[in-house]
């Protein structure tokens, strides 16, 4: 290989995606480069020998521009959506948008026919897709993979189905009405029936299957009467697993066939059903054994040293490949259990609640997103019947409770944002009147808040008081323009730290020199989009998974959040959950502080171009969103 085609493969193997294929396909693809010098101003977009090219720019910088009569006036000045510069892969001239690239510095650039490089890729799927997807479509296999390093790393491959049946087949004859089997799923908590199509039938060929789905959409959807017979819209031809296959197995073909119940068969007959749920319980039983040792402890010194278990757990379920959301689940979950057993030592030592009460988790507990190494954000409802002398035994409780929950690993508030502070510990009326002062006068101040008190959850006591506080909340921000429109405005200020050139925008001076903060700068613009939304359509949900879901088919002014845009943001925020821990992880095997600063340049080019897209989709977003104001 001459020294010309040398510098070509030492320049094109450390870009991805041609960073992951074989030397030998690289060589070979290095040959079909031809090289262009472009001058500044020159419109590529426009250049018919350059159509259909995936360009590396070796020096020099292009830049994306928006297209369409509307942008182009004056308006409406052109806006650049994006740069490329030295070493970075641009896809523009292979993409069928309307946006056009142009050259702002003189550039050196390695062209790549996609036509003629397609022969070496046949055997190269990903490193294909990765060249003309999109950057939504690019995240969405980013989470498929890692969703299948989860699975492989399973502890479902060492578990029989048989083994994690929680519950036996609960049956009903094919002739039952469906509204005697919505009763009887009902009564006993289920969410299927096996239907018998012959009395006594245990074998497969003569069962069906109906499950809560079947009931919404085959029948309230389709408006057939309650009274018609299971038979209807059970599924016919049911296909099952053998108790003595590996759950791993169960949860793969549940996946593929899109289905969450399971028939289980042993010796041919209906042994059980096994659920989606029961495959994920056993995904998280270290969890759920910590949450039984902390119901059982009779001191706080006992519920301390599982509180320092916390951190490891969270980087051993990080190692094995665990989804971020399912960990966040988890310490969530540990986190709760912990304030109810502090609630409860405490009412041991104090006697019971003199006056109903809500003890109340905000910020990230409350939508379970929590994470070890997290502060507490929580706070008190009290009932207005409270008399002035009672009101310390709350302040004891308070005080129990955080300094307990601080032995544990969840520091306090550097807010304050916590029960022991006296503002946040305060009748039901009091809280009333916060929220509508934050409502109807968003000041900076308001807006604060409402990122942290917006997100409520029970953790102990009086249902009724979150419950009626919640539904004030939502009937008047759904209602008010001014504060959602205050909250889009405060959204917009943090934007993802996505650079026009090259990477990112990192901060500037400090300890964290030449990093981003994954947590306020990636995250938290996600985790603001789904509250915005929520906030505007009544939607009860906290966590920021299901807000997005409950969102995506919604109309909200003039702007239609799509299933697809949706998808999209979930994807980038489980993308990001699972950076950040591996940054946890990171850190902690270095001994360094463990915490949401990221240096781009500890993470690879691969990641950097996925951290990208995350940002693009979250950005995208934030338009959409401001378009409406």
């Amino acid at each position: 290989m001459g020294n010309e085609l040398i510098e070509h493969l030492m320049f094109v193997q450390q870009i991805p995606p041609f960073d992951t294929l074989p030397k030998a396909t690289v060589q070979q693809l290095v040959k079909n480069i031809t090289i262009t010098y472009v001058t500044a101003e020159q419109e590529l977009t426009t250049t018919a020998s350059l159509k259909g090219t995936i360009l590396l720019v070796k020096k020099g910088v292009l830049a994306k521009k928006q297209s369409g009569e509307e942008s182009s006036s004056s308006d409406h000045p052109i806006e650049t959506i994006e740069k490329y510069s030295d070493g970075d892969l641009c896809r523009q001239l292979i993409l069928n948008d309307d946006a056009i690239l142009v050259v702002e510095e003189d550039a050196l650039l390695y062209c790549l026919s996609l036509d003629s490089i397609l022969p070496l890729l046949n055997d190269f799927p990903e490193v294909l897709q990765f060249l003309t997807a999109s950057p939504e479509t690019r995240l969405k296999q980013t989470i498929i993979s890692q969703h299948a390093t989860e699975l492989s790393a399973s502890p479902l491959n060492n578990s029989l189905v048989g083994d994690l049946l929680s519950k036996s087949a609960a049956t009903i004859p094919q002739y039952h009405s469906i509204v005697q089997a919505a009763e009887k799923m009902t009564e006993l908590g289920y969410s299927s029936l096996v239907v018998l199509k012959n009395e006594g039938a245990t074998h497969l060929s003569d069962l069906g299957i109906i499950t809560d789905r079947d009931i919404r959409v085959r029948c309230v959807a389709k408006s057939l009467p309650f009274t018609s017979p299971v038979s209807e819209i059970m599924t016919s031809n049911v296909i099952s697993i053998d108790a003595n296959s590996l759950a791993f197995d169960a949860l793969i073909m549940m996946i593929d066939k899109n289905i969450h119940h399971l028939p289980v068969t042993k010796n041919g007959h209906l042994f059980g059903v096994i659920t989606i749920t029961d495959l994920m319980h056993k995904e998280a039983q270290n969890a759920a054994h910590l949450i039984s040792v902390i119901r059982r402890a009779k001191t706080v010194d006992e519920l301390v040293k599982v509180g320092i278990m916390l951190p490891e757990l969270q980087l051993k379920m990080t190692k094995l490949g665990i989804a971020g959301l399912q960990i966040g689940k988890s310490i969530s979950a540990l986190s709760k259990a912990l304030t109810i057993q502090l609630i409860e030592l405490a009412q041991q030592e104090l006697g019971n609640a003199p006056v109903p009460f809500a003890w109340f988790s905000a910020g990230s507990l409350a939508r379970q997103e929590q994470l070890a190494y997290s502060d507490q954000d929580n706070g008190l409802i009290i009932s207005d019947s409270v008399s002035r002398e009672q009101l310390d035994w709350f302040k004891q409780l308070a005080d129990f409770v955080c300094d307990g929950l601080n032995l544990c690993g969840f520091v306090y508030c550097p807010g304050n944002v916590m029960a022991s502070n006296d503002k946040w510990r305060q009748t039901a009326s009091v809280w009333r009147e916060y929220f509508r002062t934050w409502i109807d006068t968003p000041s900076p101040q308001a807006l604060l808040n409402s990122s942290i008190f917006f997100d409520l959850s029970l953790v102990y006591g009086d249902s009724q008081l979150i419950d009626d506080i919640k539904q004030y909340v939502l009937s008047k921000t759904s209602k008010s323009t001014l504060f959602l429109a205050h909250l889009s405005k405060n959204m917009q200020s943090n934007r993802p730290p996505l650079g026009f050139i090259r990477d990112f925008v990192l901060i500037s001076s400090g300890e964290n020199k030449s990093t981003m903060d994954l947590k306020h700068n990636a995250i938290a613009p996600i985790v603001d989009l789904a509250r915005i939304y929520a906030l505007a359509l009544g939607i009860e949900e906290t966590s920021t998974i299901e807000r997005l879901k409950k969102v995506s088919e919604h109309k909200l002014g003039n702007s239609v959040v799509s299933r697809s845009s949706a998808l999209s943001l979930i994807d980038a925020f489980e993308f990001l959950v699972q950076l950040k821990l591996s940054l946890y992880l990171k850190k902690h095997a270095s001994n360094l502080p463990v915490n949401n600063y990221l240096s781009p340049k500890d993470i690879s080019r691969l990641e950097r171009t996925h951290l990208k897209d995350a940002f693009k989709v979250i950005k995208s977003l934030q338009d959409v969103r401001q378009a409406v104001l």
